[in-house]
């Protein structure tokens, strides 16, 4: 396997719990510093397979699954730990969710790397990529990451934003700024710690690939009175354009117009992304929609509706001369093993159909070999921090 070496690198360390290594797990009842290490968690071995060890010495079965179906069965130890081997694929690399199976309840191993994903704390592991390694850490100056809080006076009620800030942000200028949406059942943490997003723009912006710009990530899930999820609905988009927008102006030192503004996300994020720039071609010059869709989809008969009813934003995009004018891209990526590829096709089929295909603003780009996750939105950022605000 290639590029091994990738996992020791420090950015893999970059957890949502903690910039430094898991503690090996110790047995029970020894002395605080007399313990004896054990053989458990997980690990990518020198040959790509990755090894799982979990203690459970009174379980009757425990197996890990990476998604629905064929579960990595564990087989338990004297010792009472249960150990099983995912053996490598190739196309199975990046970051790859996975949970433990004890007796049938699902569990979170601590002794495991951590992000936010499903709603919850979930575990995972890094698979190298051979194709990722844009995002290690390089000895190259690195930008910052800034926690915020906002009062949204549409939702009424506290929300965080992240912001990343370029390296050279501390020695003045203004910068463009890109809002970042992340996908369905996620948060704003996840750019940071499952995209690594910060990592892949320190090395794009030392190597001249890409123009310093700003970050503000957003939650796009719950809306505090709404109590519905986000999605592409009316109050998200409120409390960007109301909220967000002006208290990011506020604060920090962003060129306040839309040529120098753009807005991007993951999935849902992307759903966001094509309704609010379409919805307010006056703010936003920049778009992309990563792992995404022009159109409201979710399932096989809402990714087939073509109606322009039901997605009226795109009555904006098919007035061509005024697309072309006031969008400078409009950048749309997926993997070519996305479950939900069949959207993203469809959506080739509109453009086509109204005679969009051969925009100079659009780029289209698909992830050979990448699916619907992480690993593709890796991809996919590194390819579109490289054309946006050029």
């Amino acid at each position: 396997m290639e590029n091994k070496y990738i996992t020791m690198d420090r950015v893999f360390d970059n957890q949502l719990c903690a910039f430094a290594p898991i503690k090996a797990q110790s047995l029970p009842g020894g002395a605080f510093y007399e313990y004896k290490e054990m053989d458990t968690g997980v690990k990518v071995l020198e040959n790509g397979d990755v090894y799982f060890g979990y203690y459970a010495p009174d379980a009757k079965n425990v197996a890990v699954h990476f998604g629905p179906t064929n579960p990595i069965v564990l087989e338990k130890g004297e010792d009472g730990i249960w150990r099983g081997i995912k053996p490598f694929e190739k196309e199975f690399v990046g970051a790859k969710t996975f949970t433990f199976r004890v007796d049938g309840a699902e569990v979170v191993s601590h002794f495991c790397p951590t992000y936010f994903i499903g709603n919850s704390l979930m575990n995972y592991v890094e698979i190298p990529d051979p194709n990722a390694d844009f995002l290690t850490m390089r000895d190259v100056p690195h930008g910052s990451i800034v926690t915020e809080f906002y009062w949204s006076s549409v939702l009424e009620e506290w929300e965080r934003l992240l912001v990343y800030l370029p390296p050279m942000y501390h020695e003045g200028g203004e910068y463009p700024v890109l809002y970042l949406q992340h996908g369905y059942s996620e948060n704003e943490t996840s750019w940071i710690y499952n995209a690594k997003i910060n990592f892949i723009l320190d090395n794009l912006i030392a190597d001249g690939k890409a123009e310093p710009f700003v970050v503000v990530m957003a939650h796009g899930m719950f809306h505090g009175k709404y109590n519905v999820f986000a999605d592409f609905q009316t109050p998200f988009e409120k409390s960007l354009i109301e909220c967000v927008i002006p208290f990011i102006e506020s604060k920090y030192r962003v060129i306040k117009d839309k040529w120098h503004r753009g807005i991007a996300g993951f999935s849902m994020g992307s759903m966001q992304a094509s309704l609010i720039s379409l919805h307010n071609m006056d703010k936003f010059a920049y778009v992309g929609l990563l792992s995404g869709f022009m159109r409201r989809v979710g399932g096989p008969e809402k990714d087939k509706d073509k109606s322009l009813e039901v997605n009226d934003h795109l009555l904006n995009m098919f007035d061509r001369e005024n697309f072309e004018k006031e969008i400078k891209l409009f950048f749309r990526g997926i993997g070519s093993n996305d479950g939900t590829k069949m959207a993203f096709d469809i959506d080739d089929e509109l453009l086509e159909e109204h005679g969009m295909t051969d925009c100079p603003n659009l780029v289209r780009f698909i992830a050979q070999g990448y699916p619907h996750d992480w690993s593709t939105m890796r991809i996919l950022f590194h390819e579109f921090a490289q054309k946006v605000f050029k």
